[in-house]
């Protein structure tokens, strides 16, 4: 790719940026949110065009029109938000849009998409709904339909975001595996282990610039997050904790499921004032349920206690009003009113709270004095707090919902992906806003698909899997594979 600018209205996506990706390599493509990594690879698939600039696959120069035009010509990319139809089995997903001939024989079909599926190390029923997949399924069943489209250069958003790292090591093998049978494989992505142990090259964006393209066993992590970021970056370490008293006690909780299954299954634990604890585990293994259930929007068996306070009897209302806070794994729906003002919503959930409530209405000075603690906490950009909240981006969104579970003096904070889509440099200011929470008394709980993340930042993990949870030893409390493994079971 050569000199590739894309300009959307009066932003400039990508600025005059070469690529170049040798045959049967798995090259990374890294950068912060809205570096332009994701943009390039569009262009290169066809959905996005470039303003100005070209490409050429082998001596050929292409610019393809739509992904049809770029799937013909064995370019496929999987993207964060998959292109999976629930009501359609994983078979009719799969062959969808490259059926091979108007009578589908389903026998030959499940043969091949065996076939496919065994030389990936996949697993699935095909004539199970899609709607019943994990995410790291669906995830994996895109990747099928590239091959099944005979893809020979596979361009993959994030591709380890859902999995354990068992499951991301075992994909990697895979895709070497491919890369030897002449295929090539373009990783987007910002976890820079994966790309240190499992990539041939790096390149890397920031601002819709190439800052650095090379082979990655000349570079590091470290300097890799420089680039990405244009600063330096702190190395840090597990953090040293003081435990205080016991906070939040659970004992025999068991929650159910959207089905009505045992989503957490007879799940006991305490957190004490000083820690921050994460819960490492694949997507989908009762977290959520868990997180729900603690500030009472799901019903639960099992005791739930604050200190000696029972909760179980206790509204999400009153709930927030003696400490407890949630930042919510989907903001648009749980956390935020886009259509309210960045003030308004920097006090949602907290208007109840002593001195925000005066009489039976809200201080207007005191809610404008917490929006501008909150919007300060962590570097949001905006005009002013009283335009409407979905004017900001998502990342200024999430600075602006971590932030404000940090105020009116939080006993426990409940912390559902809080750094997603916020830049490295911020979300160690997060973590940081979190630590000094704990510091100041509270406890944090953590639930991260990063388990790097967990390693580097929290006191004690937790592993969740199928609903059941089970801590990790301290002896095991640096070991990747051994977490990994218990994240899909297979430590028994």
């Amino acid at each position: 790719m050569r000199a590739i600018t894309k300009i959307f209205g009066n932003v400039i996506a990508l600025d005059n940026v070469d690529l170049t990706v040798q045959t049967g390599h798995i090259h990374a493509i890294v950068g912060e949110n809205g570096a332009g990594k994701t943009t390039l690879m569009k262009v290169l698939y066809g959905a996005h065009s470039a303003t100005t600039g070209e490409y050429k696959l082998g001596e050929n120069s292409q610019r393809f029109k739509n992904p049809e035009a770029a799937i013909a010509a064995g370019v496929g990319m999987v993207s964060q938000h998959y292109a999976i139809i629930p009501e359609l089995t994983c078979l009719q997903n799969l062959l969808l849009g490259a059926e091979p001939g108007l009578v589908i024989n389903q026998a030959q079909a499940i043969e091949r998409a065996e076939q496919l599926a065994t030389q990936m190390g996949f697993k699935f029923n095909w004539n199970q709904n899609a709607e019943e997949l994990s995410p790291g399924q669906a995830q994996k069943l895109e990747i099928l339909k590239l091959l099944w489209r005979n893809a020979k250069i596979l361009i993959l958003d994030e591709p380890t975001a859902m999995l354990a790292p068992e499951d991301a090591d075992l994909l990697y093998a895979k895709l070497h595996e491919l890369t030897q049978t002449g295929a090539t494989v373009l990783v987007v992505t910002h976890r820079l282990p994966d790309v240190m142990e499992h990539c041939d090259e790096v390149t890397v964006l920031r601002g819709g610039k190439l800052i650095y393209t090379g082979p990655v066993s000349q570079t590091n992590p470290t300097e890799l997050a420089e680039k990405m970021i244009g600063i330096s970056m702190t190395e840090h370490s597990p953090t040293q904790s003081s435990p205080g008293d016991t906070i939040l006690t659970v004992k025999n909780a068991t929650v159910k499921g959207e089905k009505g299954e045992d989503a957490v299954k007879n799940i006991s634990f305490e957190l004490k004032s000083g820690e921050l604890v994460g819960i490492a585990g694949v997507d989908g293994n009762g977290q959520r349920e868990l997180f729900h259930a603690l500030m009472g929007l799901k019903p639960s068996a099992g005791e739930f206690l604050l200190s000696d306070q029972n909760l179980s009897s206790l509204s999400t209302q009153q709930r927030i009003q003696v400490g407890i806070r949630l930042v919510a794994e989907d903001r648009h729906d749980e956390a935020v009113i886009e259509r309210w003002t960045i003030a308004e919503n920097a006090i949602l959930g907290l208007q109840r709270t002593p001195g925000i409530l005066k009489g039976k209405s809200i201080d207007r000075a005191q809610q404008t004095n917490l929006a501008n603690t909150v919007t300060q906490l962590f570097p949001t950009r905006f005009d002013h707090i009283n335009q409407p909240f979905r004017d900001l981006s998502g990342g200024n969104q999430q600075k602006v919902v971590v932030a404000r579970a940090l105020q009116q003096d939080p006993k426990v904070i409940l912390a559902f992906q809080p750094t997603r889509g916020i830049d490295l440099y911020v979300a160690d200011l997060v973590y940081q806003g979190l630590i000094k929470a704990t510091r100041e008394g509270a406890t944090v709980l953590v639930v991260s698909f990063d388990l790097d993340e967990l390693m580097t930042y929290c006191d004690r993990i937790l592993v969740m899997n199928h609903g059941v949870l089970k801590e990790v030893p301290n002896s095991l409390r640096s070991d990747r594979q051994a977490i990994g493994r218990m994240m899909v079971g297979a430590d028994e």
